[in-house]
């Protein structure tokens, strides 16, 4: 095991009859380090902010630690009606991919005649 320890075999035999016998068994663990500190109570906490605000106002300076958060927006420039280049919503119609079409079968229409040519 990670730990080094394992249990004898006669200890885990011991354990699955009771576990049998009983069907389930009472759990005695000790941690070695001790129990740890009471969380503190709703009112011990207020009173320590109390005292960190206190503190803070004796001081008599007041700096701003965080910075301003300004948030930058693209200008448009006057006159100018939309987005430039790739970031226009692109858009077509069927009038448009039919010339497209008609345009690439006359370019392969002239390919054809200059292979049948040569």
């Amino acid at each position: 095991t990670i730990s080094g320890w394992e249990p004898s075999a006669s200890e885990v035999a011991r354990l699955y009859e009771a576990l049998d016998q009983e069907g389930t068994l009472p759990i005695t663990w000790y941690w070695a380090l001790g129990k740890r500190p009471p969380t503190p109570t709703q009112e011990e906490s207020d009173s320590e902010k109390e005292e960190e605000t206190e503190k803070v106002e004796i001081s008599g300076f007041d700096f701003d630690d965080e910075p301003a958060t300004v948030r930058l927006t693209p200008r448009r420039q006057p006159g100018s009606a939309g987005p430039k280049g790739s970031a226009k919503k692109k858009t077509t119609n069927f009038n448009d991919i039919l010339a497209s079409v008609r345009r690439q079968k006359k370019v392969e229409a002239k390919e054809k005649r200059k292979r049948e040519r040569r």
